[in-house]
C-alpha cells in the first residue's frame, strides 16, 4: 500500500500536551532502523497523558500514558537470528540483529511502566512494546502522518517497523509505487529500496488538454472544437471547485474572434485570477507584478516566465488544474498523479463547459456575469483579397505532416487543422499568428505526453515561444499587435475604429484650444505620439493613460507658436501639429480657432441710461462690448440721463470689453462720427475719429487705442445748426491681432493727420465689415 505523506515541520506534542519532561538520547552504539531511516538521536518528550519519542523530528511514537515522570535508556549487544521470538512474530523478517536499544519509561516511584526495544535486521527494523500491565496504545508518524498503530493488553507486542524513504515519501514494504516525477519506486519485502526513472514504462500519468485560439475551443480529447462569433465570455471549463472562462473579442476584422484573456474562479475563497490580455495577471482585480517567482493568491499557484503565464490549482488530492495563457492561446490541462501502469483509476468528478461538453452549446455555456453588454452583436465584412486560402491550407497541413507524427497517437491534429484553416481563411497572415496553431498543437503534445519537437519550426518558418505583446499595455479597445514601421504597438480594435477619425475639430474655449487625438489611430498610421509637437516643439501631447487618448493644447500664456492673423470676418488663431524634423512618416494636422469680427450693430438710445452695452457672439467666445459716456477724463462720474448738457461741455467715451483675452486680441476704435438722425448714413454727419485718429486736436482727443480691450475718446459737445436738439454717435470698432505689436494707429498733428503713417500702422488689418455702436442724447 502507498502512503505519500509531505514532509512537515517539527514534531511536537498533540494539542493541548504540555511537556513535563524532555531529554535527547544518543543510541550511536546501536542505531535503530525505523520506517525506513537509520537513526541514533532520540528526543524524548513526556506530558501529563503521553509519551512521544521521535527520531531526527521525521519518525515519532506516541505511547498513551498518562502516569510517566522519567525516562531511561540502554543498549546492548546480544544476536537475534533466523527461528527467534521476532522472526516468529513478523513474517517475511529476515537478517540478525547484533544489538538491542531500549527506552524505559517510569513513573514517579522509578519503577518500569512502558518499555520500548529496538532491533535493526539489515534494512529492517522491529519495535517490540512491552506494557508492564498497562493497555498498548502506539502511534507511529512519519512526517506528522499515521503510519501504523498498535494496541491490545499484556504482554510483549512485536511491530514491524521496517519500509523505505524517497523523496521525503515512506513506502511499506514489499509495495510499489511511482514518485511524484514518474520514477518507478520498489520497496522490497527486505526493505531494500530500487528508484527507477520516468523514462520507462512502469509509470504512467493522464493529462487532459483543451487549447482555446483564436476562436477556436479544442475539446479535453480532441475529438471535436467549437467557434466562437461574438465578442462573449464562455464556460470553457467548470467542476464544482472550480471555473475557467475565455473571453473573446474582434482585432482587425469585425467578423473574427480572438480569446483576449482567461478568468479562472475559484468558488470556496471567491478568488478571481485573470490571465491576460498578454501577459498581465489580475487577482480581484488588482494587477500582479510577477516575475520568475512563483505567488499564491486564494489557493492558486501563479508563475510567470518568457512564454507565457500560468495558473495552477492544486484543490484536489489525485489531480491539478492548470491554465496557461500565451496572449493568443490558452490550455486548460488537468495533470492526474504517476500512477503503475497497470493501475486502474476511474476519475467520475462531474465536468462541464466547451472543453468537456460536446452537447453543450454555445448559448448555454455563454457567462454572462462576464460578458459585455451587446457582445453577441455579429458583423459581416468583405473577404479580404490579399489571403490566398489555397496557401493557407498547405501551410495548416504541417500538422498533419511527418514533424509531428510523434504527436499524432496522443493527440488528434483534425481539430487544429480546421482551426488554423478556418481563421487563415478569413484573417490576414499578422502578429505571429501563422505560427500560433503550429504552436499550440506543439505545446499540448508536450503536455501531454512530454514530447519535444524541433523540427517544424524550421519547415514552417517559426521562431521559438515568446509570450506576445509582453510588457505592452494596451486599453479595452485595443490590441496588441505588430506596429507599422516595427516593433510592438496598441491598435484599435475594428469595431471601436469604424467610429473614430484622426479628423476632429480643436476644441476652443475662453481663449485657449486643445485638441484630443486618438492614439491607437495613430499607431495604426506609424506616428508616436511622443514624436508630434505644435509649431513650438516644446508643445508636446499628454497622454490619458485610462484610455490611450492624447491631448495637445495651446493658451495665451503658453502659445505654443501660435499665429493670429485677420479678414473682414474673422480673427484667426491658427497652430498646426507636426512630427518631430527626422521622422520617416509624415505628418501634418492643422488646428485653427477663429473669432468672428462683431456683426454690424446700430443700437439707438435717448440718453434714458447713461451707457449701451451689446452681449458679443463670436465663433467660440463669448463677450461683452460696452459704450459708456462720463463727465470727466478719471471716468469717475458717468453723463446721468435727462441731465442737460452744455455746449461745449466735454464729453468721454470709453469703450470696455469683457471676455477678450489681451494677450491675443486688442479693440481699435476705428472711426467715430455723430448724425442728426438715428442712421448711421444720415447725410448730416460730423467725423469725430478716422482711422483711429482725431480728425480734429482740439475738439476730439484720442486715449487709449488698439493697446488693450477697451479704449477711450473725448469730444466738445456739439449741435447741428440745421436740425433738432437730438445727436446721435456711432462708433466703428475692429478687433485686431496684436501679435506683432502693430495695432496702434500712428497719428501725425494737425486737423487732417499723415495718411502715409496711419496706413503703415493699421497694415495688418483692412476695415472691410466695421461693426457699429451707437449711442443717442438730447441737447
Amino acid at each position: 500500500m502507498l502512503l505519500p505523506l509531505i514532509l512537515t515541520a517539527a514534531v511536537s506534542l498533540l494539542p493541548g500536551a504540555s511537556a513535563q519532561f524532555s531529554e535527547t538520547f544518543n543510541f550511536s552504539a546501536c542505531s535503530i532502523k525505523a520506517l525506513g531511516g537509520t537513526y541514533t538521536i532520540a528526543q524524548v518528550n513526556l506530558s501529563a497523558e503521553i509519551v512521544q519519542v521521535c527520531f531526527e523530528s521525521e519518525v515519532c511514537l506516541r505511547v498513551a500514558l498518562s502516569s510517566a515522570s522519567n525516562v531511561a535508556s540502554e543498549t546492548r549487544s546480544g544476536n537475534q537470528g533466523p527461528g527467534s521470538l521476532y522472526h516468529r512474530n513478523i513474517p517475511g523478517l529476515t537478517g540478525t540483529s547484533s544489538c538491542l536499544s531500549t527506552l524505559r519509561i517510569l513513573n514517579s516511584n522509578q519503577v518500569e511502566i512502558f518499555i520500548l526495544h529496538f532491533r535493526t535486521f539489515g534494512e529492517q527494523g522491529v519495535l517490540q512494546s512491552v506494557p508492564n500491565g498497562n493497555g498498548l496504545n502506539v502511534t507511529i508518524l512519519f512526517n506528522g502522518e499515521e503510519v501504523d498503530q498498535d494496541t491490545g493488553q499484556g504482554g510483549r507486542i512485536f511491530t514491524d517497523i521496517s519500509g523505505c524513504q524517497h523523496d521525503g515519501t515512506y513506502y511499506f514494504s514489499d509495495t510499489t509505487s511511482c514518485d511524484s516525477e514518474g520514477g518507478f519506486v520498489n520497496c522490497s519485502a527486505e526493505s531494500v529500496l530500487t528508484v527507477l526513472p520516468q523514462t520507462n514504462t512502469d509509470c504512467v500519468r493522464d493529462v487532459n488538454v483543451c487549447t482555446v485560439t483564436a476562436s477556436n475551443v479544442v475539446s479535453f480529447d480532441a475529438n471535436y472544437s467549437v467557434s466562437v462569433e461574438d465578442r462573449c465570455a464562455y464556460t470553457l471549463f467548470s467542476e464544482p471547485d472550480v471555473r475557467v472562462v475565455g473571453v473573446f473579442k474582434e482585432r482587425r476584422r469585425k467578423d473574427v474572434m480572438f480569446l483576449d484573456y482567461v478568468i479562472v474562479h475559484l468558488m470556496d475563497s471567491d478568488t478571481t485570477v485573470q490571465l491576460g490580455p498578454a501577459d498581465r495577471v489580475k487577482v480581484n482585480d488588482t494587477e500582479l507584478n510577477l516575475n520568475s517567482s512563483v505567488e499564491t493568491h486564494g489557493g492558486v499557484e501563479v508563475r510567470k516566465n518568457d512564454t507565457g503565464v500560468t495558473a495552477v490549482m492544486s484543490y484536489a488530492v489525485n489531480y491539478t488544474t492548470s491554465v496557461f495563457f500565451n496572449g493568443n492561446t490558452a490550455q486548460v490541462f488537468m495533470t492526474y498523479v504517476w500512477v503503475l501502469a497497470d493501475d486502474d483509476y476511474e476519475d467520475n468528478t462531474s465536468r462541464e463547459g466547451l472543453c468537456a461538453n460536446s452537447s453543450l452549446t454555445l448559448n448555454e455555456a455563454k457567462s454572462s456575469d462576464f460578458s459585455s453588454d451587446s457582445c453577441e452583436m455579429q458583423y459581416n465584412e468583405p473577404a479580404d483579397p490579399s489571403i490566398n486560402c489555397t496557401a493557407v491550407t498547405k501551410h495548416c497541413q504541417i500538422l498533419n505532416g511527418t514533424d509531428f507524427t510523434d504527436c499524432h497517437a496522443d493527440i488528434n491534429p483534425e481539430p487544429y487543422f480546421r482551426a488554423c484553416n478556418r481563421t487563415l481563411c478569413h484573417y490576414p497572415d499578422v502578429d505571429g499568428l501563422k505560427c500560433e496553431f503550429l504552436e499550440a498543437y506543439a505545446h499540448a503534445c508536450s503536455l501531454k505526453n512530454n514530447h519535444t519537437l524541433d523540427s517544424w519550426r524550421t519547415d514552417a518558418n517559426c521562431s521559438d515561444p515568446l509570450t506576445f505583446c509582453q510588457d505592452t499595455r494596451c486599453v479595452d479597445h485595443e490590441f496588441c499587435a505588430d506596429g507599422v514601421n516595427g516593433g510592438i504597438g496598441c491598435f484599435c480594435r475594428a469595431i471601436f475604429a469604424s467610429n473614430q477619425t484622426l479628423d476632429v475639430l480643436p476644441v476652443c474655449v475662453d481663449n485657449s484650444a486643445s485638441v484630443t487625438l486618438v492614439g491607437c489611430l495613430l499607431e495604426e498610421r506609424g506616428v508616436e505620439y511622443r514624436q508630434l509637437h505644435l509649431n513650438n516643439d516644446s508643445c508636446t501631447g499628454q497622454v490619458n493613460e485610462s484610455n490611450h487618448m492624447v491631448t495637445f493644447g495651446f493658451d495665451s500664456q503658453d502659445p505654443c507658436g501660435l499665429l493670429i492673423t485677420a479678414n473682414a470676418t474673422h480673427v484667426l488663431y491658427e497652430n498646426t501639429l507636426v512630427n518631430a524634423s527626422g521622422v520617416p512618416e509624415p505628418f501634418q494636422m492643422d488646428l485653427s480657432c477663429f473669432q468672428t469680427q462683431p456683426e454690424l450693430m446700430n443700437m439707438t438710445f435717448r440718453m434714458q441710461s447713461n451707457s449701451v452695452m451689446q452681449q458679443m457672439v463670436s465663433g467660440s467666445w463669448n463677450y461683452t462690448l460696452n459704450m459708456t459716456a462720463y463727465k470727466d477724463s478719471e471716468h469717475k462720474y458717468m453723463v446721468e440721463p435727462n441731465v442737460a448738457i452744455q455746449l461745449n461741455q466735454s464729453i468721454f467715451v470709453e469703450m470696455m470689453t469683457e471676455g477678450l483675452d489681451g494677450n491675443l486680441v486688442s479693440l481699435l476704435t476705428n472711426s467715430c462720427w455723430a448724425t442728426a438722425g438715428p442712421s448711421p448714413d444720415d447725410g448730416l454727419r460730423y467725423d469725430l475719429i478716422s482711422n483711429g485718429c482725431s480728425q480734429s486736436s482740439r475738439l476730439v482727443k484720442v486715449g487709449i487705442n488698439g493697446q488693450t480691450t477697451s479704449s477711450d475718446f473725448s469730444f466738445h459737445m456739439f449741435h447741428f445748426v440745421q436740425s433738432g436738439n437730438e445727436i446721435y454717435l456711432h462708433c466703428n470698432i475692429v478687433l485686431c491681432p496684436n501679435q506683432k505689436g502693430d495695432c496702434q494707429p500712428s497719428c501725425g498733428g494737425g486737423r487732417v493727420p499723415n495718411e502715409g503713417r496711419r496706413r503703415s500702422a493699421r497694415s495688418a488689418y483692412v476695415d472691410e465689415n466695421p461693426a457699429l455702436i451707437s449711442m443717442s442724447w438730447i441737447i
